[in-house]
């Protein structure tokens, strides 16, 4: 099972309770537009959560890349150095063991 780094809030968008824990209706009438308008501010805090995550992953994606960018500079600071030793390295001046 995957570990679950960030999570959308909410879930689920339409449900709302209409009624108090004694029983009494919370909207006396028109509960289909008070249950419409509850589902639409709850996409609303969907979409905002969505974007604050999508802001985080981008962020993290970007610390990520200057470090492999970092990385990158090392390897290639270590590449020119071989290739100077290389272009200096002459085979002749090495001397030949006898036996």
């Amino acid at each position: 099972m995957p570990f679950v780094q960030r999570v959308v809030e909410p879930k689920y968008l339409s449900r709302v309770t209409l009624f108090n824990e004694n029983g009494t209706p919370k909207v006396s009438d028109g509960e289909l537009e008070a249950v419409t308008n509850f589902t639409l501010c709850n996409a609303l805090r969907q979409l905002a959560s969505l974007s604050l995550i999508a802001d985080d992953i981008f962020k993290e994606l970007g610390s990520q890349l200057r470090t492999v960018y970092k990385r990158c500079e090392v390897v290639r600071t270590r590449i020119s150095l071989v290739d100077e030793k290389l272009a200096q390295f002459d085979p002749k001046k090495v001397p030949v063991r006898k036996y």
